[in-house]
């Protein structure tokens, strides 16, 4: 086995996504890129490289890993992925590819099926009558622990992480990668959820990617293609215009972000880290980190109050804000 490092590469452009994890941590198909990374070269990295100390202190109390500045070890390359864009270009790719390398598993389902890629099941997964399953243009991963409640629809490529739930009647379309611990429902395809969110109720999600710990109010509904069907303009947090060169983007969505009902998420919308939305007029994009957003006007969400009410949140989920994570935080909020 060789000795590899790899690397927490442009955190800057990669925000919101990023804030509060390394750009390897990020779910890039079925699994994050640093777990892609351990299966290909058969062992987990030496250590990492990171220009922040703060970062470097968060990055390490997530994942484990020492933060180095071993010269001699192997940096390991990855598709080069710089703007949260760039995930939804090398998400079909990588969420195959993932499929393809997955171990496979050898659980049971009695459901209607369709399609002659690989259908994988946790021997855990629980599958109700109703679901259908269909891997006509991809493989179907069901993880341990995952529920998929009745008449859901999934349609390959599709990966659902470890003790999801797939709500009643749920569309899951193709190029959809779900995290751990999520709770979704309505119709969603070619998104990426991190893990430890939930959109339980209707509502429509394209071609977005969503840090963890986010709620969507039922109704929340995103677009993801221009009534002029052109290329969509991205708006970053400093008010810099990018081309995607897509049609078809919907929303990057960071970490601890809450929705109200109805809440409609217009195309290419970027929203920050701890941000609250509950306006009947359409989100701003970007919305800024920690704004809260009523129709009575915007503030700023006072973050001993973020804190507490995240540190809640996470507990319902037997997990904790570390000491490094609640630095970071703290450090965006003054920003």
């Amino acid at each position: 086995m060789t000795q590899w490092i790899i690397k927490d590469d442009s955190p800057n452009q990669m925000a919101p996504l990023c804030d509060l994890r390394a750009t390897f941590e990020q779910r890039t198909g079925g699994r994050t890129t640093l777990d892609r990374l351990t299966q290909q070269m058969g062992c987990a990295p030496a250590g990492f490289l990171c220009d922040d100390d703060k970062r470097a202190a968060m990055i390490s109390s997530r994942t484990g890993l020492k933060r180095t500045v071993d010269e001699e070890a192997t940096v390991v390359n990855h598709p080069r992925i710089e703007t949260p864009w760039d995930i939804l270009d090398h998400l079909p790719g990588l969420l195959t590819l993932d499929l393809e390398n997955a171990k496979p598993l050898d659980g049971e389902y009695v459901v209607a099926s369709y399609g002659d890629h690989r259908i994988d099941v946790h021997p855990s997964a629980k599958i109700l009558p109703g679901a259908v399953l269909d891997s006509s243009a991809g493989a179907i991963r069901i993880e341990e622990g995952v529920v998929i409640r009745p008449n859901a629809v999934l349609c390959g490529p599709c990966w659902i992480g470890e003790n999801s739930t797939i709500i009643d009647g749920a569309f899951i379309k193709a190029n959809t990668s779900i995290g751990p611990w999520c709770k979704v429902g309505g119709e969603v395809g070619g998104t990426i959820f991190q893990g430890y969110s939930n959109k339980s109720h209707d509502g429509h999600l394209g071609d977005s990617v969503i840090g963890e710990w986010v709620n969507f109010g039922a109704g929340t509904t995103n677009s993801n293609l221009l009534n002029t069907y052109g290329d969509i303009i991205v708006t970053d947090f400093e008010s810099k215009r990018h081309r995607t060169n897509r049609n078809f983007v919907g929303c990057f969505v960071g970490d601890h972000v809450k929705f109200a009902i109805e809440t409609k998420i217009m195309t290419g919308a970027m929203i920050g880290t701890g941000a609250m939305v509950a306006s009947s007029t359409p989100t701003p994009s970007p919305t800024k980190r920690f704004a809260w957003i009523t129709d009575g006007g915007e503030r700023i969400y006072n973050i001993d109050k973020f804190i507490e009410v995240a540190k809640t949140v996470m507990k319902r989920r037997e997990k904790h804000l570390d000491d490094a994570t609640e630095a970071i935080l703290r450090i965006l909020a003054s920003e």
